[in-house]
């Protein structure tokens, strides 16, 4: 089964910009997977249980640097076009 899963970051400290771009970098870094980002959010897409795994392995290395952060994720079980800007009914 395909996923997308729709992640927004939010590191509670100053400067956080550069952590979200890293944990962006490091999410592209699987061959396995689909990254597209905008200015709001970061959709990841791919197998259910291996796009699961990378998404969860991420966060806690963001985690443990970083504690005091907050995560809002969206997750829907299919491919759902993102990199054509729009979705087919």
């Amino acid at each position: 089964m395909k996923v997308t899963i729709e992640l927004s970051l939010y590191p509670l400290k100053e400067n956080y910009t550069q952590i979200i771009i890293e944990f962006i970098k490091c999410l592209r870094r699987y061959n396995d997977i689909k990254v597209y980002s905008t200015a709001m959010s970061t959709y990841v897409i791919g197998d259910y249980e291996q796009t699961m795994k990378i998404v969860t392995d991420e966060l806690k290395k963001v985690y443990v640097l970083i504690p005091d952060s907050s995560t809002v994720m969206k997750i829907i079980p299919k491919d759902l076009n993102i990199e054509n800007g729009y979705l087919e009914f």
